[in-house]
């Protein structure tokens, strides 16, 4: 018979009591730690605190997870490699757009704080989350993962971060660049834990924050990239988790369990994320499509462009004439030919831009502000696919 969502009143008030210490406990490190300076003593308060709904846990009634025993390794391995990606194309947009030093405590006496105090912290919360996804839900419900992950993503929201955001956009950045990512991964996480119990997440959950927390240097990252990052990957994870956890559930029950290729599912997630990236311009090189005929014969509508993000002055006095340049005129991209290189004391350095296929130079002179790149290459006829994942803005207009 198929179980249904359907809680008993008792695993009902036991996890509403659950979620009531979390919340107690959320309040504590938000608004009563948070005006005493850091100290030992703190940090030994947060490790009883978060002590507590661990053990609370441990004296309830055990709840089983979905996936069947036998393939319990096979989660732990699944939330290793989707730890082991996250951190891998953190490491990997660090190398393309610079990193930073950590601002965690990096002294010996720092970094075992660290590890304790957070430690304690992701085990409390995952042994939460094992306990509250399990009892309520018997079956794969997004209905109960999505509350649920809301409500651990709350919980990493701090308070007066939150209330220091005086504007709209303000807000908007933090939620793209902090609780949209963080929401992801307690997505992934929670479905580990329906899985195979607090273990996966706990690993999942570890490695990501080991990496945050240890590193002596991190990803200098723009907000719209950390967002990139944070959403995309573990999402893709998630896709990929979840359709190999269904065929091998199926197959449980009449063949030994087919072994999964961890190097084929990091390659499959990290190269349709980095497809992704590279399709809405988060690379120095980023891709625009071509849609008139003023560059032809050399380029030619629906054909795809490479340009290179000019970031800084010695890029821009780089360019000479016969450089293919692109840049913004209003709301539209063009891609033009440069004609002549002008500098002067009163106007600054400008350039005069014409298309190939055009009878005479363009009308303005384009000036470094209105420059977004130089193309390095052209991809012919595979332009007009692109136009499905690029922006409106990412068509060019010659």
């Amino acid at each position: 018979m198929k179980h249904e969502f359907l809680p008993s009143r008792t695993s009902g008030l036991k996890c509403l009591l659950l979620v009531s210490i979390l919340i107690v406990i959320y309040l504590i490190e938000n608004i009563f730690f948070i005006n005493i300076p850091a100290h030992t003593l703190v940090s030994l308060l947060k490790i009883i605190l978060w002590s507590v709904p661990a053990l609370v846990v441990f004296k309830f009634p055990a709840v089983r997870f979905n996936m069947p025993l036998r393939l319990k390794s096979s989660v732990r391995w699944w939330a290793i490699n989707a730890g082991a990606i996250h951190v891998m194309v953190l490491f990997m947009a660090g190398l393309l757009l610079g990193f930073g030093k950590s601002p965690y405590n990096q002294t010996l006496r720092g970094i075992l704080i660290n590890i304790l105090v957070t430690g304690t912290r992701l085990t409390g919360r995952e042994i939460s989350r094992d306990y509250i996804v399990n009892s309520l839900a018997k079956d794969e419900k997004y209905i109960v993962f999505i509350p649920v992950a809301v409500f651990m993503t709350l919980l990493d929201i701090p308070y007066f971060a939150i209330m220091n955001l005086k504007s709209i956009k303000k807000l908007i950045i933090y939620a793209a660049e902090n609780i949209a990512p963080d929401f992801c991964q307690n997505i992934l996480a929670t479905y580990l834990a329906f899985a195979g119990g607090w273990t996966p997440s706990l690993i999942y959950m570890g490695i990501i924050q080991a990496f945050h927390w240890l590193s002596p240097i991190l990803p200098d990252l723009k907000w719209i990239a950390a967002a990139l990052i944070g959403i995309l990957t573990p999402l893709f994870s998630l896709v990929v988790i979840q359709g190999i956890s269904s065929r091998q559930t199926r197959e449980a029950k009449r063949s030994p369990r087919e072994k999964e290729n961890p190097i084929r599912l990091m390659l499959t997630c990290i190269c349709s994320i980095v497809l992704v990236w590279f399709s809405v311009g988060v690379f120095p090189v980023y891709p625009s499509v071509i849609a008139t005929g003023s560059m032809e014969p050399v380029i030619k509508p629906g054909d795809m462009i490479l340009v290179k993000k000019i970031r800084t002055k010695d890029e821009v006095h780089l360019l000479k004439e016969g450089d293919i340049i692109q840049f913004k005129r209003g709301e539209i991209l063009i891609s033009h030919r440069i004609k002549e290189v002008i500098e002067d004391k009163d106007q600054g350095l400008r350039f005069i831009t014409k298309g190939d296929n055009n009878s005479s130079a363009d009308l303005e002179p384009v000036t470094p502000e209105n420059l977004k790149g130089k193309v390095i290459g052209i991809v012919p006829k595979i332009g007009w696919p692109a136009l499905v994942i690029r922006q409106k803005d990412a068509i060019t207009e010659q």
